[in-house]
């Protein structure tokens, strides 16, 4: 488990963007108390999905409209039509964690 941010940096129902020198940032997301974390960029295109808004459980990317399920990565909506990455979170006293592949 790699360590993300305190709990506290993570504004309610919004997302935080996690840069992580050369490997693919992270986005970590709040939605109703749990977190989510993912690959921060769209699979269709160039999109910070840490930009998104975040709708029933969903991130609609900000450049195309098409979202994610923050909990499967499965595609919602076209354009975006490739799974998103999702990483499983655990929370430690004010830390979250990912399971983030190398």
């Amino acid at each position: 488990m790699v360590f993300l941010c305190k709990v506290s940096d993570v504004p309610p129902g919004r997302a935080k963007r996690i840069a992580r020198g050369r490997k693919p940032a992270v986005a970590v997301f709040e939605v109703e108390g749990r977190f989510h974390a993912t690959a921060d960029q769209c699979t269709h295109g160039t999109a910070l999905l840490s930009r998104g808004q975040i709708v029933e459980g969903r991130i609609i990317c900000p450049l195309h409209a098409g979202s994610f399920d923050l909990v499967t990565g499965a595609p919602m909506d076209l354009p975006c039509d490739t799974p998103l990455a999702v990483y499983p979170v655990d929370v430690r006293e004010d830390g979250i964690y990912a399971e983030i592949p190398d």
